[in-house]
């Protein structure tokens, strides 16, 4: 038996399976410590929350600010551009070239208190936590690779701020111990974001279905953190009951630099988030309701009624020799046939016109 999935509000906005889901608009660290073009995408994604006020958005950012997070060697980052061209970079040197000082972060955060804009941030050590909760975050994430430090998560746990757990490249074991982890040291508002194999990911590498299962197990609300190229699974996530999509955004997707290879362009943000808007509508209730049942402005939904395929006479009896079945229903509708067949004609009726109720007895 499965759980009854948990919500609640990441800032203001309510997370669940009841509620619009959340967009979460990436732009890590594409920047590469440039504030000014981070300001710049920051403004890019609130024109397109305000474009589409229906959709709730959440600015997703991430705080590198210690290159001594990661240790000096020869290991190295591969990655590749949307055409195909690899890169291998010193994953070390990469660090280097992405972190930033607090102080500049604190520009980053005066930014988006300024444009009123929610953020959750990744963060990758208690000193980023503490800095990220005491600038206004309403979310912290633990990335995928941080899924198994468990100190961590306890130190982010203990925050009280709603928790993004990335459960990349895990497995299922690895994520109940991250989510008993988090829980015992006081977290309740989890949010679990899967993320596929592959940066970027095939599609036989995204396992969608998994986001159900999460559910099923944990009773938390699921997000996809979207590695595709395109911006398809984002929409299939929302169909398997995904809470939250998260993609990339850069104003060039197809430069050559950590995964933007499956990030996609900023200026494609306000239709994709209309999309994803629409697609949880379709969704729907389980059941139609016919009684709420939303008229179109075009075409036709009429059904068919009985017809006098040739003029009847008083006493004749209702068959297919003398009945036929057309649109729209101006007689008696057609689901009524089992009833009235064989039927008496108690009043004449040309042929071509719609049988009424009052044409017609059982019994004449």
């Amino acid at each position: 038996m499965g759980h009854e999935v948990r919500e609640f509000e990441l800032g203001s906005l309510p997370v669940g399976l009841n509620y619009p889901p959340i967009f979460f608009a990436e732009v890590g660290s594409f920047f590469n410590g440039d504030v000014d073009q981070a300001r710049s995408l920051f403004s890019k994604i609130v024109a397109a929350r305000d474009a589409n006020p229906r959709v709730p958005v959440v600015l997703k950012t991430e705080i590198l600010n210690d290159a001594e997070i990661c240790l000096k060697g020869d290991t190295a980052e591969v990655y590749q551009n949307k055409q195909g061209t690899i890169k291998r970079e010193s994953y070390r040197e990469l660090i280097e070239r992405k972190v930033m000082p607090l102080e500049r972060y604190e520009q980053l955060f005066s930014y988006t208190r300024e444009m009123r804009i929610p953020t959750v941030v990744s963060v990758y050590d208690f000193d980023a936590a503490d800095f990220a909760a005491a600038q206004g975050a309403v979310g912290l994430k633990i990335a995928s690779a941080n899924l198994v430090h468990i100190p961590l998560i306890e130190h982010v746990a203990k925050i009280g701020l709603p928790m993004v757990i990335d459960t990349g490249r895990s497995s299922l074991h690895e994520v109940a111990r991250a989510v008993e982890s988090a829980r015992l040291a006081g977290a309740d508002d989890i949010l679990l974001q899967h993320s596929p194999d592959g940066h970027p990911a095939l599609p036989e590498a995204h396992n969608l279905r998994i986001l159900q299962t999460y559910q099923e197990c944990f009773g938390l609300p699921t997000a996809l953190s979207d590695h595709y190229m395109g911006v398809e699974m984002l929409y299939v996530a929302i169909a398997l009951g995904a809470c939250g999509v998260e993609k990339g955004l850069y104003f060039d997707s197809t430069v050559l630099d950590q995964d933007i290879s499956f990030a996609m362009d900023i200026g494609d943000l306000p239709n994709v988030m209309q999309k994803t808007f629409e697609c949880w509508q379709a969704l729907g209730s389980s059941w139609r309701d016919k009684r709420k049942s939303i008229k179109s402005t075009v075409g036709t939904s009429q059904r068919q009624c009985l017809v006098a395929k040739k003029s009847l006479l008083p006493g004749e009896e209702l068959n297919f020799d003398n009945v036929r079945f057309a649109f729209p229903c101006k007689g008696i509708p057609v689901e009524n046939w089992p009833v009235v067949k064989n039927w008496k004609v108690r009043s004449a009726v040309a042929i071509d016109k719609p049988i009424q109720w009052q044409d017609v007895a059982a019994d004449v």
